[in-house]
């Protein structure tokens, strides 16, 4: 979309995107400013209306000299819509004065505008009837909300703009001074605007100052902007914004920068701004020489007094590089940081305000600022109320607190005194210095303080770490048990291991000097017939073949033999307990010996020791009548057993 033009018959000629469509008002502009008042072009290419001062005097035209010149269409009593573009010349004046309602043609066709080209642009309603200025799209009846397309606008160019009882709505589209209501400046003259008693809502700007002097904004409100509530720049001075509330815009709530100066904010709200609520950039232009000779030192003057900032995304207010900045009776109280404060500058006041972040610090000072002071202020935030990073302040009088944290910190080779100050909350320190800060503390009221390890609240603010730490603890603690634990059983399993080697080299050396174990074979049972005494009751019937003892012999000789012997020898008193090992054997009266044999052993142990057969034999684990055959053998040839002592 485009200003419609006599010649544009060809549509791909037209401008297509915002950008170009501001490309194409410049030039219109431009071109427009070369013509005579009555030249015909300005109708038939440019569509536009210029008014001109009248031989050579002032003049003042209404709305019956745009309706007079084809410019206005008269839609009721009460409503107009402009249908050309206007340009005010320097000694011109254009008035909308009372009540209604002015729209101003906006449609994917065309654009229209009102410009004060050096002249002056007047819209006042009445106070009791303001009146409305708005954006029109015929084929939809109602305001343009499309500004992708290009949108009306209303601009002063090194004129003057005055609006007031007005009630302005839905202008303007992607630059400044394209933006909806805007005031711009040029090296040859400066613009001026006086606004008071008006409401902006839904404009591409609230309102743009661009190079102006002494520009006011008073007793209005500005809401729904789609980038900045109020824009000051490019060199700006003497700015005033009183009593007005700037609320809900896409970009910041208020925005001062290139080396504006003297913008003074009073008894303003500034509320839920996607930016930050306050942003005031006096930075120099330049760090060196260049091309367009500009300054090296930074901005000078900003003033907020009596002023509530809040619900701000990125922050409350913030100050880069002003000198002679002042904060006072002012409240903010956001999410993020409420006042940031950006150096190298000189000259700061912070006095008598309430500075609150949920998140971030209260007030954070830092870069190379000097004769700063911050006195009577309520100041909080969530780990630090007041942060100063290489500054040289003076905090004297003010209560500050914080959740859980420092109340002051320093760092970056701050310098400040700190003296009759309310510190509350918990934290190590009420005040804290890193990095070469150093400070001069007296008469601080630290009573309300109570002190917190800082490493303590440094986890209290991040609760996962405490689950990480016991996590972490557990097997740190568990480890060295653990380790315990092991090489005490390393050490029984080395006990246990030395024991059972002893016990078999005991085994094997017993077993090693002993003769060899006879082979098992069954009693000869003759030789026990030859050696026992000859029964009466034995016939000869009794015999078998070859001489052997039958089935029935057999058993009635087993049955009258007389039982084994296994009492100790005479004289040996039977032992008192049972032995479980060998180690038990080796007392009493065997104790000392040493035997050949492990029969030598065995026999001693029932003839000498005086143990039964049977235990010997269950500990030796031979047969028991293997045991009493040698027992035997030993009372009839004393010589087989025995030992040495």
């Amino acid at each position: 979309a485009g200003a419609p033009t006599a010649d544009a018959t060809d549509a791909s000629a037209l401008p297509k995107t915002p950008a170009e469509l501001v490309a194409a008002e410049d030039a219109r502009l431009t071109a427009v400013a070369a013509l005579a008042p009555d030249d015909p072009a300005l109708i038939d290419q440019w569509n536009t209306v210029v008014l001109a001062p009248r031989n050579g005097q002032q003049w003042g035209y209404t709305v019956a000299d745009l309706e007079a010149l084809g410019a206005i269409r008269v839609d009721d009593d009460r409503a107009v819509t402009l249908v050309r573009n206007v340009v005010v010349r320097p000694g011109a004046e254009l008035d909308f004065l009372g009540g209604g309602t002015l729209r101003l043609a906006s449609s994917a066709a065309g654009m229209t505008s009102i410009v004060a080209w050096g002249g002056l642009v007047a819209i006042s309603g009445a106070d009791d009837d303001p009146l409305t200025v708005t954006s029109w799209d015929d084929s939809a009846a109602g305001p343009d909300l499309d500004e992708s397309d290009g949108r009306a606008y209303i601009r002063a160019r090194d004129g003057g703009l005055v609006v007031q009882n007005a009630d302005v709505r839905d202008l303007g589209f992607w630059s400044g001074r394209t933006g909806g209501l805007a005031v711009t400046g040029t090296d040859d003259d400066r613009a001026w605007a006086h606004i008071a008693s008006i409401r902006i809502s839904d404009s591409h700007y609230g309102l743009f100052l661009s190079d102006t002097t002494k520009a006011g904004i008073y007793d209005s409100s500005i809401t729904g902007s789609t980038l900045t509530g109020v824009e000051v720049t490019n060199g700006a001075s003497d700015t005033t914004i009183q009593g007005t509330t700037i609320s809900g815009s896409g970009g910041d709530g208020v925005s001062v920068s290139r080396q504006s100066t003297g913008t003074t904010i009073t008894d303003t709200t500034v509320d839920g701004s996607a930016g930050w609520g306050i942003r005031i950039d006096g930075s120099a232009l330049a760090d060196g020489p260049t091309s367009g000779g500009y300054g090296l030192t930074p901005a000078k003057g900003f003033t907020l007094t009596g002023s509530h900032v809040r619900n701000s995304r990125e922050g409350g207010v913030r100050v880069i590089s002003t000198d002679a900045t002042e904060i006072r009776a002012t409240d903010v109280d956001e999410t993020r940081s409420a006042v940031l404060i950006e150096g190298p500058s000189t000259g700061l006041i912070v006095a008598d305000a309430d500075l609150t972040s949920s998140e971030l610090r209260g007030l954070d000072i830092t870069g190379r600022i000097t004769d700063a002071t911050v006195s009577d202020s309520r100041i909080a935030g969530r780990r630090i109320a007041l942060e100063l990073a290489g500054a040289a302040v003076v905090v004297r009088d003010n209560d500050m607190r914080v959740a859980s944290g420092f109340a002051v910190e320093l760092a970056e080779e701050a310098r400040a005194d700190i003296t009759g100050n309310t510190f509350h909350g918990v934290g190590q320190d009420a005040v804290a210095s890193w990095s070469g800060s150093r400070t001069m503390q007296a008469d601080n009221d630290q009573t309300d303080w109570t002190f917190q390890w800082a490493w303590v609240g440094w986890m209290n603010e991040h609760p996962m770490m405490w689950l990480w730490a016991l996590v972490l603890l557990i097997p740190a603690i568990g480890a060295p048990v653990l380790w315990r634990r092991r090489r005490e059983h390393q050490k029984l399993r080395q006990l246990l291991h030395e024991a059972l080697l002893r016990h078999g080299e005991e085994q094997v050396a017993a077993y090693g000097s002993a003769d060899p174990a006879p082979r098992w074979a069954p009693p000869d049972l003759a030789d026990r017939e030859r050696a026992a005494p000859p029964s009466p009751t034995t016939s000869r019937h009794a015999t078998g073949w070859r001489g052997t003892p039958s089935a029935p012999a057999l058993a009635h000789a087993l049955s009258a033999a007389p039982a084994p012997v296994t009492t100790p020898a005479p004289g040996i008193r039977p032992a008192p307990h049972r032995p479980r090992s060998f180690a038990d054997l080796r007392t009493g009266p065997l104790e000392g010996r040493t035997f050949a044999s492990l029969q030598q052993f065995a026999v001693a142990a029932v003839r000498e020791g005086g143990y039964s057969v049977p235990t010997i034999a269950r500990l030796f684990r031979i047969p028991q009548w293997r045991l009493q055959q040698w027992v035997e053998e030993a009372a009839r040839n004393p010589t087989v057993g025995g030992g040495r002592r």
